[in-house]
């Protein structure tokens, strides 16, 4: 069995207690679920491997969004220490781009809790709105507008500086989409010995205040 653990904390440094904390297989199925105690900290034992997420929360779409980890690699025992507020950093993704300037690109959707709720607002319906509530809209328009500087970049704990940042729509039905984000960072002048990096990213959206975080285990390619 391998050890997942850490400390869940708002962006004060301040401990949540009885946050959730899930594991998700490749199906998105909760395979592993624990509660964070009085000083925010939290254990879970998984079966050794690959597993597509990690999801931590507390107060969800009241006071808080998600902290999402992707791609946990649980090969051996892994200390992930998330912090929560009103951002979400959604479906993080990374590359280094062949035969190009070495860089890394990294694709995220940020959503914003209060540009969720304001938008209920200007429908005229109640938090959250339902699918059929939003299905009017072309874009739904709930997250925040991001320059250089509203955003944190590291690999393996090594600040990384943000190059390029590009808005983009993604699709994410028939004839309707959210937007997202794609940035390109330098890359980290420490190497490791591991055989993959963790891509952690802050957000920080100016108009509402709110902040955000998650990461990404990126495992390096192998060319034979």
């Amino acid at each position: 069995m391998i050890k997942l653990y850490g400390k869940v904390t708002d962006f004060n440094s301040d401990p949540m207690e009885g946050a959730i904390v899930e594991i998700k297989n490749k199906r998105f199925e909760t395979v592993c679920r624990t509660i964070s105690d009085t000083e925010g900290r939290y254990r879970l034992n998984v079966d050794e491997g690959s597993y597509i997420a990690m999801y931590v929360c507390k107060d969800y779409a009241t006071r808080n969004l998600e902290y999402w980890a992707w791609n946990v690699l649980a090969y051996q025992d892994l200390e992930i220490n998330p912090r929560i507020d009103g951002l979400e950093v959604y479906a993080i993704n990374a590359w280094i781009p062949q035969g190009a300037m070495p860089s890394v690109q990294i694709y995220f959707r940020p959503v914003s809790l209060r540009r969720a709720k304001d938008l209920s607002q200007r429908l005229g319906v109640e938090f959250p709105a339902s699918k059929d509530e939003l299905k009017s809209l072309k874009v739904i328009d709930i997250a925040p507008k991001l320059t250089k500087e509203d955003v944190d970049v590291t690999v393996n704990n090594e600040p990384v500086g943000v190059l390029e940042i590009n808005r983009v729509r993604e699709a994410i039905g028939e004839d309707q989409s959210m937007y997202a984000y794609v940035i390109q960072t330098s890359l980290p002048k420490q190497q490791t010995d591991l055989d993959y990096s963790r891509i952690s990213i802050v957000l920080r959206d100016k108009e509402t205040g709110e902040k955000g975080e998650g990461c990404l285990f990126l495992k390096e390619p192998s060319y034979v």
